[in-house]
């Protein structure tokens, strides 16, 4: 009954979030309704932790600001389905074409769901609490918020496990508990599994906008299929919350640049922001996707980095006044290490490059290699005629990322073989999502390989 109703809790910020995503990107096309829906989970989430959070540091208690939340969702998703009623047959018609486009890929996608769902429910039942940074820092921090009432803020006296980090997965398990009424451990495992499913719902739809259905079921099942995805979702880490997060930012930056919808550059940037607000990796993210999207107002339109920065202001802006006026130093960059030393250090790019490339190849911890078994299918299918402007645009976030990470294992006070050993390859699980839909948009379609033959 607890499970249940941690799911139900988590709904209002759901249906919030598909309002955002709807007011913001008023899109033309009803196949993008499923990117609505699987976007509307990280942007929900997101939007309620910020709000949430400002919540409680005015004084205000949290139930009350659940509370609110909950009646809002009902009252907005009320007045969208009288306002927009006559889009709900875009629905069914979108759903319609998904079964003609043959029940073949209709059926491979369901036993990958219901392999990604075995998979998740066994992970969960071997470790309920997560694994040990859940137990230490992220559900540790949703405790002092839910129980500590006007003494939350001690939170951040903790020595070890990043005080520093932000709140976005704290504050939402925070909620569901107040919803609740018990910091049951249920709350958790029932939003890291449902954004475990956004995540390979949103990677599906972004690849089905651009390449149909086929190639978004192959995309998909691939995600869900391996160990390492929905064994780190159920680690209860914020590393797979930042993946989905990510993705979606990356995703509506493509969608910007085949289409120059304004919609989608807001979200883009709202999405960017709630990276730094997830992780402290994802401020990395944030900084290189502003980059990019400056270059981008440069070279297509102007109005696009103000869209952008027109959704990652409140996000951005939270940010700042909690690690200005919250959040302890971080231990990376407060750590007492001979930076130039190390940058001079060439066994250091060794160790790093060497580590990386094992982890690399391993990433999907199956029986058989996944960046093998890319690399040969890619090499057999062959790339897309049909290529995409902003195909680049997703390789080069990937590459930036990568190389941000790299430049913080070269500087780290910490012991290199330790810190890699226990943090690469959740690294490399940030980008994992993003990558796929990178690979899939490059990739040639079987209806492409279908017109060849």
């Amino acid at each position: 009954m607890t499970l249940l109703l941690s799911f139900l809790g988590l709904a209002p910020r759901v249906l919030l979030g598909y309002w955002i995503v709807r007011q913001v990107w008023r899109t033309p096309e009803s196949k993008n309704i499923l990117i609505e829906i699987f976007a509307a989970g990280a942007v929900g989430f997101g939007a309620s932790s910020l709000f949430s959070f400002l919540w409680i540091w005015s004084g205000l208690p949290l139930r009350g600001y659940a509370a609110m939340e909950t009646i809002l969702a009902i009252g907005v998703t009320g007045l969208m389905l009288i306002r927009d009623r006559k889009d709900i047959s875009s629905v069914g018609q979108y759903l319609l074409l998904l079964r003609n486009a043959g029940g073949i890929w209709l059926l491979l996608l369901a036993i990958g769901t219901a392999f990604f769902a075995i998979g998740l429910i066994l992970v969960n039942l071997e470790y309920p609490h997560g694994r040990m940074d859940a137990w230490t820092n992220w559900n540790v921090v949703s405790r002092f918020i839910y129980l500590g009432g006007e003494d939350w803020k001690n939170t951040f006296l903790r020595q070890l496990d990043h005080p520093d980090y932000p709140l976005f997965m704290a504050m939402n398990n925070a909620v569901t508990w107040s919803i609740l009424q018990k910091s049951a451990v249920w709350g958790p495992i029932a939003f890291h599994a449902l954004l475990a499913f956004f995540t390979a719902g949103l990677l599906f739809a972004f690849v089905d906008s651009f390449k149909g259905v086929q190639q978004a079921s192959l995309a998909a099942v691939l995600f869900m299929t391996q160990p390492f995805a929905f064994g780190s979702s159920m680690t209860q880490y914020a590393d797979f919350p930042l993946a989905c997060i990510i993705l979606g930012a990356g995703g509506f930056t493509l969608v910007y640049v085949e289409t120059s919808e304004k919609g989608a550059a807001v979200l883009a940037g709202f999405l960017a922001g709630l990276a730094a607000w997830t992780k402290n990796e994802g401020a990395a993210f944030a900084l290189i996707a502003s980059i990019l999207w400056l270059i981008l107002s440069l070279r297509i339109n102007r109005a696009a980095f103000r869209n952008y920065l027109y959704g990652l202001a409140f996000p951005l802006a939270v940010v700042i006044l909690f690690k200005l006026f919250l959040a302890p130093s971080n231990d990376i960059l407060s750590g007492a290490a001979d930076v130039s030393k190390q940058i001079l250090d060439a066994r250091r790019y060794v160790d790093i490059l060497g580590t990386g490339a094992r982890t690399l190849w391993n990433l999907g911890e199956g029986p058989i290699s996944l960046t093998g078994l890319i690399i040969a299918y890619a090499l057999i299918v062959g790339g897309s005629r049909d290529k995409l402007f902003g195909g680049w645009v997703i390789g080069i976030i990937i590459l930036l990322q990568l190389s941000a990470y790299f430049a913080i294992y070269l500087i780290t006070p910490h012991d290199l073989d330790w810190h890699l050993e226990t943090s690469i390859n959740r690294l490399y699980l940030h980008v994992f999502p993003l990558a796929l839909l990178w690979l899939f948009i490059w990739l040639k379609s079987p209806r492409e390989l279908s017109k060849e033959r």
